[in-house]
C-alpha cells in the first residue's frame, strides 16, 4: 500500500473515530439515566410493562454501546496505522456480530412490547421498532467485510512467502 493511501485511511479514520467517540459519550450518559429510571419505575409501580420495558431498553442501550465501542476500536487502530492486521479486523468482525445480537434483541423487545403488553406509540408511523432488517444487513456486511479482509491478509502473506 502506498503512503498516500495509508495517509488517507488514517485521516478518514480520525474523523470517524471522533464521531464514534461522541456516540460512546452519549451512550455512557444514556445508560445510567435509563438505569435510574428503571430502578425508579420498579419501586413506584406494579404494572408489569414498567418492570420489563426499562430493563430491556437498558440492554438495548448496552448492546448499542458495545457495537459503537467495537467500531471505535476498529477506527482507532486504523488511525494509529494498524491497517487491517488481525486485531483490527477482529474488532470489525466483533462489531458485526454484536450488531446481529442487537438486532435479535431489538426484535424480541418489539415483539414483547407489542405482543404481550400491547404498547404502541406514534414513533415511526405507530412502530417504535420492528423487524428492522437494515440492522441485520449492516451486521452481516461488517462480518463479510471482516472475512474479506482476513482472506486478503492470508493471500498477501502467501504472496510474500512465494517471492
Amino acid at each position: 500500500m502506498n503512503f498516500q493511501n495509508k495517509a488517507k485511511i488514517v485521516k478518514v479514520s480520525k474523523v470517524i473515530r471522533y464521531i464514534l467517540f461522541a456516540g460512546l459519550v452519549l451512550w455512557a450518559i444514556f445508560i445510567p439515566v435509563n438505569l435510574f429510571n428503571a430502578i425508579t419505575l420498579w419501586y413506584k409501580t406494579t404494572i408489569p410493562a414498567t418492570h420489563y420495558l426499562p430493563w430491556s431498553l437498558l440492554l438495548l442501550l448496552g448492546f448499542t454501546f458495545v457495537v459503537n465501542l467495537k467500531l471505535f476500536r476498529f477506527f482507532d487502530r486504523l488511525k494509529n496505522g494498524h491497517l487491517f492486521d488481525a486485531k483490527t479486523v477482529g474488532h470489525l468482525d466483533a462489531a458485526g456480530k454484536w450488531w446481529i445480537v442487537l438486532w435479535l434483541f431489538n426484535v424480541l423487545h418489539y415483539e414483547i412490547r407489542n405482543g404481550i403488553f400491547q404498547i404502541s406509540d406514534d414513533w415511526s408511523s405507530g412502530r417504535l421498532t420492528d423487524w428492522n432488517f437494515g440492522s441485520l444487513f449492516a451486521g452481516l456486511v461488517l462480518i463479510f467485510v471482516a472475512w474479506l479482509l482476513k482472506e486478503a491478509q492470508e493471500l498477501q502473506e502467501e504472496q510474500e512467502l512465494t517471492i
